[in-house]
């Protein structure tokens, strides 16, 4: 009997256990694998960088986007606003995106701001077939964040735009579209572009005379006259480029009245240097003020004198090679030093130089600047160190070997993403086609260039591989606010108090 109850007991037991080893099963935690395991460090990235702008005095951020004609369109964050959207003991799960990131909270701005509105006023292009309907939102690139070194208080970050339901960047995006391109370069072609950039701009004292501004100084070209007595200004200006990591690689007067140069250095990450020019303008102007003055860089400001440009340079290199070389543009064993790809990138640009021209020099104002004695070419053409063409193939001092290709017909009226994208576009398509460069330009044998704007523009509606590069979305309307601002009738005068008022 005993022996039967000591069994019975035994089973119980048993029984006991391993109905505590189900339940156990049943409630066990789910941990996963080291192996399987992916830590978001995205938020903790957000969170130091809003301390650290925190800490650096910052009150602000700034999303930031240029729209399709070039007006610089953004809106600002409280950095408290920002601090208070970092996840802390609500967080459950670091691996999920349950929770918005604090600098990915949607900004917004109405579709038809980014190509859809003039230069001078927030009114509608109809032409552009763009409403207040739909809303795009900024999506920052965190590379291109800085601090104001004119404004300390504010911190601007570029930004893409992007569809508000599907995420996906927008057609009418330039900095994306620069983007897109500068990819198919690399993926497609074996090809990473390099860009450098000269800013040129005229000095105003604040005050006018007789309702007329007036230069600074009447200096020429390389004179010390502005460099000596603008060097608190230059000074200023060139700390606060160096404080947003902005390299300069050249300062000096130039033709026109109260005229200066600023180069920036050559550059393979295209787009931040695309930034860099956008960025640079901003300070230049900032820092003008700052120094009682105002900075243009009105293409044409006086028929008189010489006008401001923003001349573009290009090289590139060969990727995916074992020896690829720094710079694939020039080579000696060719005639003109160029090689066979540097020169079907020269002979895609001529090709479409003409319809070009809506993108690099897109104002009424920018053809004033274009002539046969203007340092920009009037015809469709190449040479080698030639400064009265339009396409200028630059030597090196010491080598005497080709660098790279200068573009003049440019200046900073221009939407500088979309620019370059235009630019390189159609670069790649004489690259992809192998188009053969035709000879320095021979003034027996002229193309002329487009004389105005509405002409540039009617080109470029013929132009069916430009419009594909842009898509039907932004080909469209682009050319539908270009065309509208074509049909102005503003005087240069007027154009001039404008551009002094803003400035």
């Amino acid at each position: 009997m005993a022996t039967s109850q000591t069994k019975s007991s035994t089973l119980s037991k048993s029984d006991d256990e391993l109905s505590l080893k189900q339940d156990l099963v049943e409630t066990a935690i789910s941990i996963p694998k080291a192996s399987e395991y992916a830590r978001n460090t995205d938020r903790g990235c957000q969170a130091a960088i809003l301390r650290s702008l925190r800490a650096a005095g910052v009150k602000f951020l700034r999303y930031t986007i240029v729209d399709a004609v070039n007006t610089i369109r953004c809106k600002t964050v409280p950095l408290t606003h920002a601090m208070a959207l970092l996840p802390h003991r609500t967080e459950r799960n670091l691996s999920t995106h349950s929770l918005s990131l604090p600098l990915d909270k949607p900004v917004s701005i109405a579709e038809i701001c980014f190509a859809g509105l003039p230069t001078h006023a927030d009114e509608p292009v109809p032409a552009s077939k763009l409403t207040a309907k739909n809303v795009l939102t900024l999506q920052p690139d965190f590379s291109s964040l800085r601090i104001l070194p004119y404004a300390p208080s504010t911190a601007i970050i570029m930004c893409t735009a992007h569809n508000q339901q599907t995420k996906e960047l927008s057609p009418f995006c330039t900095r994306g579209l620069l983007e897109r391109v500068l990819h198919g370069a690399r993926e497609e072609m074996g090809v990473e572009f390099c860009v450098g950039a000269e800013l040129e701009f005229q000095l105003f004292r604040s005050e006018t005379k007789d309702g007329i501004p007036q230069p600074v100084d009447m200096a020429t070209f390389g004179n010390s006259v502005t460099l000596n007595e603008q060097e608190d200004f230059i000074t200023t200006m060139y700390e606060q480029l160096d404080k947003q990591d902005i390299p300069i690689e050249l300062i000096h007067s130039e033709s026109a009245p109260g005229q200066l140069e600023v180069v920036l250095s050559y550059s393979s990450n295209v787009v931040q240097l695309a930034d860099d020019i956008v960025l640079a303008r901003e300070t230049i102007i900032a820092c003008a003020k700052k120094h009682g003055m105002k900075a243009v860089f009105l293409p044409k400001t006086s028929m008189m004198a010489a006008g401001n440009g923003l001349h573009l340079h290009f090289s590139f290199r060969d990727i995916g090679f074992q020896y690829s070389l720094d710079n694939s543009f020039p080579d000696p064993a060719q005639p003109a030093g160029i090689s066979l790809r540097g020169g079907s990138f020269i002979e895609g640009i001529l090709g479409h130089l003409p319809s070009l021209l809506s993108f690099s020099i897109p104002t009424v104002n920018s053809f004033r600047r274009v002539g046969p004695e203007c340092w920009t070419g009037s015809s469709v053409g190449w040479s080698t160190e030639d400064k009265g063409v339009p396409l200028r193939v630059c030597v090196d001092l010491n080598t005497q070997k080709a660098t790279n290709v200068e573009l003049k017909l440019s200046d900073a009226t221009a939407n500088i993403y979309l620019e370059l994208a235009a630019i390189l576009a159609a670069g790649m398509d004489g690259m992809k086609n192998e188009r053969k460069l035709r000879p320095m330009i021979d003034d027996a044998a002229i193309e002329p260039l487009p004389n105005s704007l509405q002409e540039s523009l009617s080109l470029l509606k013929k132009n069916q591989f430009l419009l594909s590069v842009l898509g039907p979305e932004l080909s469209t309307a682009y050319v539908a606010v270009r065309e509208s601002e074509a049909m102005s009738d503003t005087s240069l005068e007027d154009e001039v108090m404008d551009a002094y008022n803003k400035a």
